[in-house]
């Protein structure tokens, strides 16, 4: 029988805790993934496009950008690395307005680490190995910004 071979996943944490940020990356690092992380929104865009994470792991309440700009942001980018919100905010409103901004899976706080690590493992299973197809542009007058592809209108970046 061959043995299974997991690939490393690369992951981008984007959480303003600090305890939490060194727990998530201590505990996710010991399960064979490579963290990156920071702490503000305005950090995060940088780091999304300058590490080229396979996952990214988010949360909403941010200093500087909230999640939900950085996730609007980084879909105007064109950015399609898989997002997980993870979040205090748990109502439906809330996932239902996540997963509409471009989320790709939302799991409220608290959690089971166990269940984190099968929903990234997913997510980054899910990611294309290629090229994506880029999608059809986003449309904008003055600061409206039409995307077709998910259906939504955005006012400097905010759904």
């Amino acid at each position: 029988m061959t043995p299974t071979v997991i690939s490393t996943v690369k992951l981008l944490l984007v959480e303003d805790d600090a305890s939490m940020q060194a727990a998530l990356q201590r505990a996710l690092g010991r399960r064979g993934m490579e963290v990156f992380s920071c702490t503000d929104g305005r950090q995060a865009l940088a780091q999304w496009t300058a590490t080229q994470p396979d996952v990214v792991v988010l949360d909403l309440t941010l200093p500087g950008l909230d999640g939900l700009q950085v996730l609007a942001q980084a879909r105007g980018q064109g950015l399609t690395t898989p997002v997980l919100i993870l979040t205090a905010r748990g109502t439906v409103g809330d996932r239902i307005v996540g997963l509409n901004t471009g989320a790709d899976d939302y799991l409220p706080k608290p959690f089971d680490l166990d269940e984190l690590e099968a929903r990234l493992r997913a997510l980054s299973r899910r990611r294309p190995t290629g090229a994506a197809e880029p999608g059809p542009a986003p449309q904008f007058v003055g600061h409206l910004r039409y995307d077709r592809e998910r259906g939504a209108i955005y006012h400097r970046d905010q759904p």
